[in-house]
């Protein structure tokens, strides 16, 4: 009865792990001209601030009135807790002034409005805000995939690729993908790295949200196939030495 039921087990086995693991984020449907996508999706100026984002706000010299800085001990990140959260009316309510609608403005623009309102309490104000909660996430074949603040910088794709400590032995360069959801919508970029006349072009600036994703190539698949066989060949040979066993 032993051998009735583990050999076709153990057939079944084998031939799931004859098939190849999918790769994420694979699309069915033929994918646009990248040059057009490029053009209509990720000519996009600099990140806006919204509702729902986390802000610090420093005044230099001023920490009474700072919500967390970058120049102290009360230098903060999204863990700390010193943050104010943009709320539904896309506004934060600040020491001294009350509130301000901040939602809808890029960095720059935000640090000029807030130095324009405390200048009435403060000479020259010096103000630095800063999004906590904005993130890329890269994925696939990079040495360190992970989720990457910003950090109210311009981060290019080649730059992120850099913080993910490069391509990995398996990366297939001519398959990158910057994923970015617009209008409740997924939109994609391909670019292709092998490609040196394409990369100041599509070395694009990424936003928040924006998922990074590098493709695997054929020796991935091949290498993952092998060591599958050879746990079932290890498993095999295990079973054959017990069912020598009990058939004595």
């Amino acid at each position: 009865m032993f051998i009735k039921l583990i050999f076709p087990a153990l057939f079944i086995l084998a031939l799931a792990s004859c098939k190849g693991t999918g790769q994420l984020f694979q699309s069915k449907d033929t994918q646009a001209d990248p040059r057009a996508v490029l053009q209509q999706y990720f000519q996009t100026g600099e990140p806006k601030i919204q509702p729902g984002d986390k802000i610090a706000v420093s005044i230099w010299g001023h920490e009474d009135l700072s919500v967390g800085s970058v120049s102290s001990s009360y230098s903060t990140n999204e863990a700390s807790g010193k943050w104010l959260v943009v709320d539904n009316d896309g506004e934060v309510n600040l020491p001294q002034i009350g509130r301000v609608k901040v939602a809808g403005y890029d960095l720059k623009e935000i640090n000029f409005l807030l130095e324009s309102k405390y200048a009435a309490l403060i000479k020259a104000p010096i103000i630095n805000v800063k999004v906590l909660n904005h993130y890329v996430t890269v994925l696939g074949e990079v040495n360190a995939p992970g989720k990457y603040p910003l950090n109210n910088e311009q981060v290019t794709l080649i730059g992120m690729l850099g913080e993910a400590r490069g391509l990995s032995n398996y990366a297939r360069p001519s398959h990158v993908r910057v994923i970015r959801t617009v209008d409740n919508r997924s939109v994609e970029l391909q670019v292709d790295l092998t490609d040196l006349s394409v990369i100041p072009e599509f070395n694009v600036i990424l936003q928040p949200d924006d998922i990074v994703y590098v493709g695997a190539n054929q020796k991935k698949g091949a290498d993952d196939r092998l060591r599958r066989a050879t746990t079932i060949s290890s498993i095999l040979t295990g079973v054959a030495v017990i069912a020598t066993f009990f058939l004595k």
